[in-house]
């Protein structure tokens, strides 16, 4: 059998090719393309499929695929992006994006309207977005109602791409929590907001994660490479694909994601809901499990944004080397809050600071001090959504290529951060779970025993230095932004 994993990413549209033992034979990607105007941002959602069927034509020629094989295509990525459809699957409109930023006056009143507190219980998210769809539906009641009116079918992305390829769009069960249409604890959709937003009964049926969809439509199977056959499986949102894909989809383990945002994933033990606790939560993979999620836009974006500006653009491998050539004896402090409004504090007034700074400080002090203080965010959200209950961190992304920075997470955070040498990590746990599905592995667990990536794990110091580091640096965060 022969597994063809599509990651509907942000920056990039990718397939990456397997075998029933997890052997990645092929890997295709292209950017994905944006018409930005302003604060909005949007895309062809029939290019989108174009150009993922091209992808899967370029890894059926670069792997070892065989018309005598089996094959089955499973569905990663994003969820938020947004489609409106015809009776005939058809959009009618460019896609927006959930980069589209439009729809601020709209998210205003949706928690006006519904009020945080009342919204977080049922769609799991602390706070309305201009990024979740209800904001945008809002918006195109607003300023489009026409073209809302004429769509038989709102659709995430994720939902209209299964569309193409079986001829009829579902919504996948851990892409709903993104919507702010759903009702996670009632497993249904949200009746109030879709009637407030214009939408009722245009929303699609809802599927488990990594449920078997049947047989692709007959005239796309004409267009994909020569197989036994093609069948579709619903897969999985990207963040908790990832975490099948390095294993940390058990109790205890946190995936991080370390790129341009910072993203915390965890299967919840025994969750209930608190209302006290703003942390984001999720239909997990199976019935009855819940992912707490959190993601703070002051990540990897404050690492770069001092790297081009501080650092004139040195090469990350420069930078790692000078990190690792001097002792940091006593190096400023630096709160990392570019992107102001972050979990767990989620203080509007924040900014980014250096504090503690002095002559005797160089940009290479400056740099460490934004890797910790990234760092201490780090932990500050470890500690709100594990409570303590946290074994290790399994770190992805492109964060997780410096040594040096894992270290000193695992000294600012003291648990041992793993690592694993798996550059695609999301479209591994999508073909395991297609590969479930079909019956090829009877548990998601089994998939550790199948061409798993090797792993370095960094371990905790246990440094007194570390821990009074993080109290001056959570003392300054309280003393300027809380009240």
């Amino acid at each position: 059998m022969l597994v063809y994993a599509v990651d509907l990413g942000t920056t990039n549209l990718k397939v990456v090719l397997y075998d029933d033992r997890l052997r990645r034979l092929a890997i295709a990607s292209v950017p994905a393309l944006y018409t930005r105007l302003g604060a909005r941002v949007e895309f062809d959602p029939d290019s989108v499929f174009e150009r993922v069927l091209g992808l899967i034509a370029r890894c059926a020629a670069d792997g070892t695929a065989r018309a005598s094989q089996e094959a089955v295509i499973v569905i990663t990525g994003q969820a938020e992006s947004l489609v409106l459809a015809d009776d005939n699957g058809t959009a009618i409109r460019p896609g927006i994006s959930w980069l589209d930023d439009r729809a601020t006056a709209e998210t205003v009143e949706l928690g006006e309207r519904f009020g945080a507190d009342e919204a977080f219980s049922i769609t799991g998210e602390p706070f309305a977005s201009s990024t979740w769809p209800a904001a945008k539906l809002r918006w195109l009641r607003r300023h489009e109602p026409e073209t809302l009116e004429a769509a038989r079918s709102v659709l995430m992305i994720k939902d209209y791409l299964i569309g193409c390829f079986t001829g009829t769009a579902v919504g996948e069960l851990t892409t709903r929590g993104f919507t702010y249409l759903w009702d996670v604890q009632g497993g249904g959709y949200w009746t109030e907001m879709l009637e407030h937003c214009g939408v009722s009964g245009k929303l699609p049926e809802v599927v488990p994660a990594g449920v078997d969809l049947g047989l692709v439509a007959s005239g796309v199977a004409e267009r994909l490479p020569k197989a036994q056959g093609y069948r579709i499986n619903a897969g999985a949102l990207d963040h908790f694909c990832a975490m099948v894909g390095t294993g940390s989809y058990v109790s205890g383990k946190v995936s991080e994601s370390a790129g341009t945002v910072l993203s915390l994933s965890m299967l919840a033990q025994d969750w209930e809901f608190d209302p006290n606790r703003k942390v984001s939560f999720h239909p997990g993979l199976h019935d009855g499990e819940i992912i707490l999620f959190n993601g703070a836009d002051s990540g990897g974006s404050a690492l770069e944004w001092f790297r081009i500006h501080g650092l004139g653009a040195m090469p990350y491998a420069d930078l790692e080397a000078e990190l690792g050539s001097r002792e940091h004896t006593e190096p400023p402090l630096f709160l990392p809050y570019l992107t102001g409004i972050n979990p767990p504090d989620f203080f509007p007034h924040a900014k980014g600071a250096f504090l503690e700074l002095d002559l005797s400080h160089d940009r290479i002090d400056m740099a460490y001090a934004v890797e910790e203080g990234i760092g201490h965010l780090l932990r500050r959200n470890l500690d709100y959504i594990a409570a303590g209950a946290v074994r290790e961190v399994v770190s992805t992304g492109g964060g997780g290529a410096s040594p040096f920075w894992n270290q000193l997470k695992a000294d600012i955070c003291g648990v041992d951060v793993l690592v694993p040498e798996e550059l695609e990590a999301t479209c591994r746990g999508a073909a395991v779970l297609a590969l479930v599905a079909a019956g090829q592995l009877n548990h998601l667990e089994d998939a550790t025993q199948l061409n798993a990536p090797a792993s370095k794990r960094y371990r905790p110091s246990g440094s007194k230095k570390r821990q009074e580091r993080y109290e001056r640096f959570e003392n300054y965060l309280n003393r300027l932004f809380r009240g």
